[in-house]
């Protein structure tokens, strides 16, 4: 098979998924996410979603997840490379980016599943859930 997927991200909610090839890094900021998914492309795997899907800013959302394909017959991904590169723009201008650990306990569990709800059509679109 010259194709396969990493799921990048902060969002507890995946933790535990063994259904899905998850990259989870616990407690790590949005910037993280976004910086990890920048050297995958850099390595040849393609973005298969916006990196500030749902329009979330930095100061709204402290978790980022990214779904990553590598697939050997693709050309560099010019495109979500520029998309990232923009992504960690919008995320160095911002002056307090909300992060897990500096997110009230109260907000965790919506800020997680909205997350979770805002992946859900890339994974199906890519065939990794259904």
């Amino acid at each position: 098979m010259s194709c396969r997927f990493i799921l990048l991200t902060n969002n507890p909610r995946y933790k535990d998924r063994d259904d899905l090839p998850v990259d989870y890094r616990e407690g790590a900021a949005g910037v993280e996410i976004i910086t990890a998914g920048r050297d995958l492309i850099h390595l040849g795997w393609l973005l298969q979603n916006h990196p500030l899907y749902g329009n979330f800013r930095p100061h709204q959302q402290p978790f980022r997840t990214l779904l990553l394909k590598k697939d050997e017959k693709a050309p560099f991904d010019e495109y979500g490379l520029r998309l990232i590169e923009e992504a960690m723009g919008v995320y160095t201008s911002c002056a307090r980016p909300l992060t897990p650990a500096l997110t009230p306990p109260r907000m965790l569990r919506d800020c997680s599943e909205i997350d979770y709800e805002l992946m859900k059509e890339t994974l199906l679109k890519n065939g990794l859930i259904y």
